[in-house]
């Protein structure tokens, strides 16, 4: 095992990983360096949100070639962490430090678990089921938004860059600092606020939802030098629905004690744009009865393959850890509805 200092993967950092981790000193096979090397080519030259993923699918690709590498599993562990799959993270910090249970930097990770875990709680009493952002060190990139989603009518797509909420720039570089920020909804000015709602009303045509707005500052692209103002309320971002990745699937799904209505969507669903407003529906109206998640196939590939999910949207309904009834493709409300009302009986 090296002695050598590692080279983490900071995603925010501006010099975007001049060097590589001491090969000659690992036992590592060809082809998991080739994966590695192919993943922070990817990072380095990042300009789509497409490249992060891509990235981590070579950085995985290395880890299934070098399990044993302890090197990899940190990386990928830092990769996740600022791409908003900590779950993931902390999958990869665990392998990590089972493969060196006397690192310098245990106490570190260990540190940056329990940050992760606080990030999933953090994001899901904010809400955003669906949307999911990298770290960057001018803002936060839109990695996903799901079609269909009450925050995809703003107008914020996959692609764009939040560098602002409320009007002010976002106070840290991590992805807490936005979902902070967010939850803050730091409008305190009276006539910002009334402004704040007349645009919001104008542009939306949206009356009825209740609750404060928030204002995202948004750059649709790189070259672009002032940001423009998409105006949400708050109430958008909350959901009865939890978004989930696969290393979730287990305790949040399979060891749930109220049935689970799974919702699997993709980034060029189509057809998602039609279900996801029944389901947001319908998590409303079993409230406490039917829990509910979705996952995204891009993201979660590996968990897409072991349940056979061909086609999306795709729904399975979960009891006691087994599956008792699915759909896929697309499918009316009445097949959903009917999914679910049978789920008490069953």
């Amino acid at each position: 095992m090296t002695t050598a200092p590692r080279h983490f993967i900071l995603i925010w950092a501006l010099c975007l990983l001049t060097a590589l981790p001491v090969f000659a000193q690992e036992e590592v096979s060809p082809a998991a360096r080739e994966r590695f090397t192919a993943g922070l080519a990817l990072i380095e030259k990042a300009d789509t949100s497409a490249d992060f993923l891509a990235a981590m699918a070579e950085f995985e690709a290395a880890a299934i070639l070098a399990p044993q590498w302890p090197d990899i599993h940190y990386n990928l562990a830092q990769l996740a962490a600022e791409s908003d799959k900590p779950a993931k993270a902390i999958k990869e910090y665990r392998a990590y430090l089972a493969l060196q249970p006397q690192a310098a930097d245990r106490v570190a990770v260990e540190g940056e678990m329990a940050r992760m875990k606080e990030l999933i709680a953090l994001k899901r009493k904010v809400g955003l089921p669906g949307v999911t952002f990298a770290a960057m060190p001018d803002g936060f990139w839109v990695l996903q938004v799901l079609p269909g989603s009450a925050i995809e009518k703003t107008g914020l797509k996959k692609g764009y860059k939040i560098v602002g909420v409320g009007g002010k720039p976002i106070p840290g570089t991590k992805l807490e600092d936005l979902f902070k920020a967010i939850e803050a909804n730091n409008i305190t000015d009276e006539l910002s606020k009334a402004s704040s709602e007349r645009m919001y009303s104008r542009m939306s045509r949206d009356t009825s939802t209740k609750g404060p707005v928030v204002v995202l500052n948004v750059k649709q692209t790189r070259e672009q030098e002032k940001p423009y103002l998409i105006f949400c309320k708050k109430e958008m971002f909350r959901s009865k629905i939890i978004e989930i990745e696969e290393d979730e699937f287990e305790e949040e799904v399979l060891k749930s004690n109220l049935p689970v209505a799974v919702t699997f969507w993709g980034d060029s669903c189509a057809s998602c744009s039609e279900l996801i407003p029944v389901i947001e529906t319908e998590s409303a109206a079993h409230a406490g009865k039917v829990k509910f998640v979705n996952i995204n196939v891009d993201g979660n590939r590996k968990l897409a393959g072991q349940l056979a999910v061909k086609e999306v949207p795709a729904m399975m309904l979960y009891k006691g850890g087994s599956a008792v009834a699915n759909a896929s493709g697309k499918f009316s409300k009445d097949k959903v509805a009917a999914i679910l009302q049978g789920a008490a009986a069953r």
